[in-house]
């Protein structure tokens, strides 16, 4: 489940006090391309929450949506809580950094908040809110090294105070021949469900890291260069 910033609503439908969504623009589940849903929901004051499906007008494929609402709400224009059926919604990186513990409050909030702005279309903010995500997540590592010191030196020192390799390296070790993990890849040892979903989250993320994170960057780059040269 994902669940459908108020910024991301273009419309409402009010019955009484509380604003039902009519109209929103949100990534698709299907296609994952942002577009505009037309929801068709009837609220009835005897329901606590309803469920509509409506289609894709770029992919087709249905999406189901549902809204929460409360009996007997009488608060002034308050509006019901709506979420979209995503099953990638888990992925997202907010809902895999926020379990981590070592993962620092400040960092969480500015990516939410960005998040949050992002979605509401708000290009101006969205653009102050990443810069502080930036921050955060340099200041987190290199503390009192970052103060004064522009984004760009500071990720210049940052592998001079983490150690990027120490990821793959520690893959290694889990891999090393008289490792549990490697008989469960030889199939000389059985793998249980959760073993097998941590498993293919590593692949993810191992991806991610070595393939998806500097193809982002160079399109980032070359994007950013055709733009403004």
């Amino acid at each position: 489940m994902r669940r459908i910033n108020p910024g991301s609503v273009n419309s409402y439908i009010k019955y009484g006090n509380l604003k039902i969504p009519k109209s929103i623009q949100c990534e698709c589940p299907g296609c994952r391309k942002t577009t505009e849903f037309m929801l068709n929901a009837n609220y009835q004051n005897s329901k606590i929450g309803l469920v509509t499906e409506c289609s894709c007008p770029l992919c087709k494929k249905s999406a189901v949506f549902i809204i929460m609402t409360k009996e007997g709400q009488d608060e002034q224009g308050e509006h019901a809580d709506t979420y979209i059926y995503d099953l990638q919604a888990s992925k997202h990186p907010i809902n895999q950094i926020e379990k981590l513990p070592n993962i620092p409050k400040d960092l969480i909030r500015a990516y939410r908040s960005a998040i949050n702005v992002h979605q509401s279309k708000e290009n101006s903010a969205t653009a102050v809110m990443s810069k502080r995500v930036i921050e955060s997540i340099l200041k987190h590592f290199l503390g009192e090294k970052s103060i004064g010191q522009p984004l760009s030196e500071q990720l210049e020192i940052l592998p001079n105070h983490v150690n990027l390799a120490k990821p793959i390296q520690s893959l290694s070790h889990l891999l090393a021949t008289d490792g549990s993990l490697h008989r469960m890849l030889e199939l000389e040892t059985e793998m249980d469900y959760e073993m097998t979903s941590l498993l293919m989250d590593l692949l993810e993320s191992l991806i991610e890291y070595l393939f998806v994170l500097p193809g982002k960057i160079e399109v980032t780059h070359n994007k950013i260069a055709k733009n403004f040269n």
